[in-house]
């Protein structure tokens, strides 16, 4: 006989080892193995894609350098008091139009960074995805590459031996970071 509580009848001992052997051999539902392979994630392709990484690279970029051009910005105002000959303080504009000058000259400076970072980024990314994937493998030698080219393609107005010393202190560079990110690997 099964006794009441506030919820309905309370089942009895046998119901409850009845009810633990059967939930002991459940099951979820699987369905069949396929003999053929899963077709590719479309969205994975696209991501693993170069021109997806120098997109990125862009973005994040620009967005590294807005921080530093505000950063920056900011350590560059220069808030002292000028004085001119004979020790006379000069006239200084009203508080409004130093803080308009004042935030002009910051987005300015955030902007120019934020272009630059953005450049280099790309062209870093774009170029270390293209010799990964002509290369077959991923190793410091492709950020030695790609540091080499992006360094040569920026200082290339100026002449070879700027595009020269361009990548010869990218590749260095890309070179020590990448020995410093992978020590673990």
């Amino acid at each position: 006989t099964a006794s009441m509580s506030a919820y309905g009848p309370r089942p009895d001992d046998s119901t409850l080892a009845q009810s633990k052997l059967l939930l002991s051999f459940f099951k979820y539902w699987e369905p069949p193995k396929s003999q053929m392979a899963p077709p590719p994630n479309p969205m994975w392709l696209w991501t693993e894609s170069c021109a997806f990484k120098a997109a990125s690279g862009v973005l994040i970029g620009g967005g590294v350098g807005i921080m530093m051009g505000f950063f920056f910005g900011v350590l560059g105002a220069d808030p002292s008091v000028s004085f001119g000959p004979g020790g006379r303080m000069v006239p200084q504009a009203p508080l409004a139009d130093q803080i308009a000058a004042t935030w002009r000259s910051l987005g300015d400076k955030a902007v120019w960074y934020m272009k630059s970072f953005a450049v280099i980024t790309a062209l870093f990314s774009g170029l270390d995805c293209v010799f990964e994937k002509g290369r077959g493998k991923h190793d410091v030698l492709n950020g030695g590459l790609s540091g080499c080219a992006t360094g040569a393609v920026l200082a290339v107005k100026q002449g070879p031996q700027a595009a020269s010393l361009g990548c010869a202190g990218f590749a260095a560079f890309s070179i020590a970071v990448e020995a410093i990110m992978h020590q673990s690997d």
